[in-house]
């Protein structure tokens, strides 16, 4: 009980200090953690790199949902920009899942990502658009 009202009052201050950047940002940092964490880890299990993926693809399309409704108030041509990576972003993950592709690739279009929220667009990986 007592760590239910902890989090809640946490939840509330972290709300209250960061704004949805800075929210949406760590969110990011700590999905490319996990990433980073399996892809360094020799003795990963299929399963943790599953888990990773499966994170980072509901972040992605948490995302995707967002700039597609009618009340987010980005600018077109950057909602069009996020949903394609979005859908990058999934594509990729599957692909990763299936030995096709490297995990590095998601990690590089998070940390686009994290540089957009910080205001310092980083380079986006190769054969993204």
């Amino acid at each position: 009980m007592y760590a239910s009202n902890a989090a809640a009052a946490y939840a509330t201050v972290t709300n209250n200090i960061l704004g949805p950047r800075d929210i949406e940002q760590r969110i990011f940092q700590q999905t490319n953690g996990q990433l980073m964490a399996v892809r360094d880890d020799p003795a990963v299990h299929f399963s943790e790199i599953a888990e990773a993926v499966h994170v980072n693809t509901q972040l992605w399309t948490m995302l995707a949902v967002d700039v597609f409704s009618d009340e987010n108030t980005l600018p077109l041509t950057l909602r069009s920009q996020i949903a394609s990576l979005a859908l990058f972003s999934q594509k990729t993950g599957r692909a990763v899942l299936r030995g096709e592709a490297k995990i590095d690739d998601l990690i590089e279009v998070n940390r686009a990502m994290i540089g957009g929220l910080e205001g310092m667009p980083a380079p986006i990986a190769k054969g993204v658009q």
